[in-house]
């Protein structure tokens, strides 16, 4: 959909069209609804994100070690996502090779929010645990004025 006044002499894109793709990326419509990605690459490799994903979430609690894994798994997917946004704002590739990177930043922004919200409980859980924390607060309470 480029025309020729859009991009400069030397084929590279324009200030318009990297506004344009930044601002694609950074909309947060592009990731809501969607599902996280099969795989993602890193350091030019294909990572299975989805299998990891669901292999730590199904975990009622995860442990230190899963913790590190999730952490170090986020470090590379933000890493890269990082990378490939520069190589736009920086218009270090020309306009066709940006657009295609977009949806490749799209899918490493499904894959972080996912990582990102694996610990955080379910609503159900939530009321769970709180209806817990009151009784629990409760019995301390009865405890101090001497009723139990």
């Amino acid at each position: 959909m480029t025309t020729s006044g859009d991009t400069d002499d030397t084929g590279r894109m324009t200030e318009r069209q990297r506004d344009e793709l930044l601002g694609r990326v950074h909309r947060t419509s592009g990731t809501l609804g969607g599902s996280i990605p099969e795989t993602v690459r890193v350091d030019g490799e294909s990572v299975p994100v989805r299998e990891f994903y669901f292999e730590v979430s199904d975990r009622e609690e995860l442990t230190g070690e899963a913790r590190e894994r999730v952490e170090d798994v986020l470090t590379h997917l933000r890493r890269e996502r990082a990378e490939l946004v520069r190589r736009i704002r920086n218009r270090e590739v020309d306009y066709a090779t940006a657009e295609s990177l977009v949806p490749d930043i799209r899918e490493l922004d499904r894959a972080i929010n996912a990582f990102e919200s694996v610990e955080d409980p379910s609503y159900g859980e939530q009321v769970r645990r709180e209806k817990i924390e009151s009784a629990r607060e409760l019995v301390e309470m009865m405890r101090e004025f001497g009723k139990l």
